[in-house]
């Protein structure tokens, strides 16, 4: 492999790198909107099931540690604002507004499994790039086999004798000289 191929490679590598992050915050992102969503629903479908005709007082945060007092005097199921989407808002009963959480996290679970199969994609393609990598690279850097070895095997071998032979080193596991299975 030539050198501009290894830094394609290596680009690759780093752009399919990047993109895996990315994948991974998205999943993060995600899994935090389905626990935000769970907790909003479970808190919706217990407000549903309590008794409509008795006067219920909650408290409601809003962020930055201040909390609203609200309540509900009874008499039917109480009613929530929801995000019907495209910054559109309408008011729901509480049962509607908790189905149609539900709803939303089963379209966010559908999108975590396919961002978790992104990321696994990602990281056979970046595990067979740097392979390919480091292959391409212990290749470059191994010596070129010399060529009086190749010039003393495609001489007949009868034409051979152990004296006229000259005994070359070459580095190996089991001794360090070439041998005729060589």
């Amino acid at each position: 492999m030539e050198q501009s191929e290894l830094q394609r490679t290596a680009r690759l590598v780093e752009m399919n790198r990047e993109r895996f992050h990315e994948v991974q915050e998205r999943i993060e992102q995600v899994i935090n909107v389905l626990g935000e969503h769970d907790v909003t629903a479970t808190i919706l479908e217990t407000l549903s099931k309590k008794d409509h005709d008795s006067e219920m007082k909650m408290h409601v945060s809003i962020g930055a540690g201040v909390t609203l007092t609200c309540q509900h005097p009874g008499g039917g199921e109480g009613t929530t604002i929801v995000d019907l989407g495209s910054g559109i808002f309408g008011e729901r009963t509480w049962s509607d507004a908790a189905s149609l959480t539900r709803e939303r996290m089963e379209e966010l679970g559908t999108l975590l499994e396919s961002l978790q199969s992104q990321s696994q994609q990602l990281e056979a393609t970046i595990t067979t790039l740097a392979q390919s990598f480091t292959a391409a690279a212990e290749a470059q850097t191994q010596p070129e086999p010399s060529t009086a070895v190749n010039e003393t095997e495609s001489q007949p071998e009868a034409a051979e004798t152990p004296a006229s032979k000259p005994k070359r080193r070459r580095g190996g596991m089991f001794g360090n000289e070439l041998t005729l299975d060589d």
